[in-house]
């Protein structure tokens, strides 16, 4: 016999299903038990309709993203292409060649062409994977941020088709980019560390190497490791000794990983020129960008065009809302609200740190971005899903995926674009690939010099060296770093020094590349080559001969 709650005597004992109740309830966690409307996963839904939703929303996204692979280069992917391609010849960058950009992105390229051959479509096929991949991790991580949530599942869907939509919305400048490379890595670090599995230390670790992968295409990205130590705190509150070692054990593996890199990159003699590189012309060429009038409200504006325009802010606002109005929100649900607005804002000071605002800097918001959509846009109709037979759930969704492609095509140019440059690709009016297969100024490389002959690039045109297959006479592959009013002297002396010792076969230099992002003034290159550098002036007017205007590009010609 029990006792009674005032101790004062016997208690009947509770009757046997009453019990049970309690024991079930017990076991629920604490935050589940106390808010009815967060209903355990497994009453919900089973597992195979979790793997038939995932790999449903593959295969659409597979289908959807594939014309992409018939999206051409531009500027940047032909300066990767190239520097991709002189490492499967052996060349090392910031020593044979150099850019601006941290190497993993050139690394990626080279594995790229490894794998698939050479040549623009191989490229393409590769982020076309990479895509894919993302779109798979960011519906993993949709799931794990809502898992006692009974509508996660077509948050998950949504969130993905957002993506897909956003990924159009950027376009071929915008893709196959360091950024988008980086997204894999940084929505599997956040992953591990919400994984409910053992080995948390194991887990934050990787979650550490990941970020440290990303921290070499672009090292702002180190940032994110506050969105990790924010998920640690989050999903851990109450265990502070689990938090410091987990905190600890990321912190570990993001210094592995770079330690690790920096090693190889020592060991080949690139990580000197490379950190030398990034403070005397990265960091120009960052400060004098759009002469350095890039604000903050430019930012964000960008970003939201970026995302997908009102629908997108509709959504983001809502989630933002939420948090901020709500007077009662359990840690579940605080951390799938707070973590992508987390993410976001580490995003636009990446982007704001970089001082450009072009848009593929945003790509590093995408995840963070569709996470909020896809929760508010279903969050909505929660109580309608609750309601809703489970075989309604793919016309509620087509509806809603449907509102979305519409919502953001209406208010997004670049989507009119790309439906417009796909619409001739498939009526064969244009060529796939048509900016490097039918490129002019390429073809006339290749017609006007010989294989062994080295040509040198002023200008916003170096995809040509990668296109024509010749090397270029320095190791710069751009010189949008020699083009502000300030240049550091010691690459300045080099670049002349280079050209003027051994003049190149073909100096070409552009005559209407006046981008304001390349430097303090709105100079085109022949003008910046007539006020800045006298010696390249004397050089053309005294050894070479304008044989060619081609694609508003002078083809000097060195005389014999």
């Amino acid at each position: 016999m029990g006792e009674n709650p005032t101790g004062d005597g016997p208690q009947d004992p509770l009757p046997n299903d009453v019990n049970r109740r309690v024991e079930r309830r017990s076991t629920v966690p604490l935050d589940v038990a106390d808010d009815p409307s967060i209903i355990p996963t497994d009453s919900v839904e089973r597992r195979s309709t979790l793997r038939w939703a995932f790999l449903l929303t593959l295969g659409l996204a597979a289908i959807l993203l594939f014309p992409t692979i018939f999206w051409p280069f531009d500027y940047d992917q032909g300066t990767f292409a190239y520097g991709g391609s002189a490492i499967l010849r052996g060349e090392r960058p910031y020593i044979d060649f150099t850019d601006i950009k941290p190497p993993n992105i050139f690394y990626t390229y080279s594995v790229a062409f490894a794998i698939f051959g050479e040549s623009v479509r191989a490229i393409r096929v590769f982020d076309y994977l990479n895509a894919l991949l993302t779109i798979a991790l960011l519906f993993l991580l949709a799931l794990r941020l809502w898992k006692n949530e009974h509508w996660r599942t077509p948050a998950a869907i949504m969130a993905s088709f957002a993506f897909i939509t956003q990924y159009y919305i950027f376009g071929h400048w915008d893709t196959a980019q360091a950024e988008t490379y980086s997204l894999p890595f940084l929505i599997a670090a956040l992953l591990l560390v919400l994984s409910d599995r053992r080995s948390v230390l194991l887990r934050s670790a990787l979650a550490g190497l990941c970020i440290a992968i990303t921290f070499y295409y672009k090292f702002p990205n180190g940032l994110f490791l506050i969105l990790i130590g924010t998920a640690l705190w989050l999903k851990n509150r109450n265990d502070w000794p689990l938090i410091i070692k987990a905190k600890f054990s990321v912190f570990g593996g993001f210094l592995l990983g770079v330690g690790l890199q920096s090693l190889y990159l020592a060991t080949n003699g690139e990580l000197i020129p490379l950190w030398h590189t990034t403070f005397s012309s990265t960091a120009n060429y960052v400060a004098t960008n759009y002469s350095g009038s890039f604000t903050i409200f430019q930012n964000i504006k960008t970003g939201f065009g970026a995302v997908g325009a009102q629908l997108a802010g509709l959504a983001i606002g809502i989630s933002v809302a939420r948090v901020l109005m709500s007077k009662k929100m359990n840690r579940p649900q605080l951390t799938n609200t707070l973590l992508p607005i987390v993410g976001a804002f580490i995003a636009l000071i990446l982007v704001q740190i970089q001082n450009k605002g072009y848009t593929y800097h945003y790509a590093v918001l995408l995840p963070w971005a569709d996470l909020l959509i896809g929760s508010a846009l279903v969050r909505g109709m929660s109580p309608a899903l609750a309601r809703l037979p489970r075989t309604y759930y793919i016309a509620l969704l087509a509806t809603a995926s449907c509102l979305l492609f519409v919502g953001s095509y209406m208010s997004s140019p670049a989507l009119h674009q790309r439906s417009a440059e796909l619409y001739r690709i498939f009526g064969h009016e244009q060529p796939a690939n048509g900016y490097i297969t039918g490129d002019t100024l390429s073809n006339y490389v290749i017609a006007n010099t010989l294989p062994s002959d080295r040509i040198f690039i002023f200008g916003f045109q170096p995809y040509v060296y990668w296109k024509s297959g010749r090397r270029p006479a320095t190791k710069d592959l751009n010189t949008i770093h020699f083009k502000p009013s300030y240049v550091n002297p010691a690459d300045r002396d080099e670049l002349v020094r280079t050209l003027c010792g051994n003049p190149p076969a073909l100096f070409l230099v552009e005559t209407e590349d006046h981008y304001t992002s390349q430097g303090s003034t709105n100079d085109d290159s022949r003008t910046t080559i007539k006020l800045r550098y006298p010696e390249l002036e004397s050089l053309l007017a005294e050894r070479y001969y304008p044989r060619d205007t081609i694609q508003h590009t002078i083809a000097y010609k060195l005389r014999n």
